[in-house]
């Protein structure tokens, strides 16, 4: 079995405090600059499944604006499932579809409140 990697970060002008969230070794989530909790099982597997269905695999590797934009909103995803897909992808001031739905998905995973 690979190793699971879910991590999140995302931010503008300044840092969040649930950003970034983590999946780190024997099931602990850490939010923020270092609170940590045991995420259980079943809500990685659910979070696996949404990711799925959200259709995260078919993301681009880069979402950027067309025009230049000075500040804005800057986000990181970092994805590996226990078959070993992998998705890394970042983007500023713009999204993949269906975006909001992964974040609500991280959110009921790591009991965090990010907001873009």
């Amino acid at each position: 079995m690979k190793k699971e990697i879910i991590f999140y970060d995302g931010q503008s002008m300044g840092f969040k405090e649930d950003c970034p969230v983590e999946l780190l070794e024997n099931n602990k989530g850490r939010t923020g600059f270092g609170i940590i909790s045991e995420i259980p099982e079943y809500k990685i597997l659910s979070f696996w499944d949404r990711v799925e269905l959200i259709g995260v695999w078919n993301w681009k590797k880069e979402y950027k604006p067309k025009d230049d934009i000075c500040d804005g909103y800057c986000w990181e995803l970092k994805l590996r499932d226990r078959k070993g897909r992998a998705k890394y992808c970042l983007g500023y001031e713009s999204f993949p579809r269906k975006f909001k739905e992964l974040i609500k998905e991280l959110n009921i995973l790591f009991e965090s409140n990010i907001d873009i």
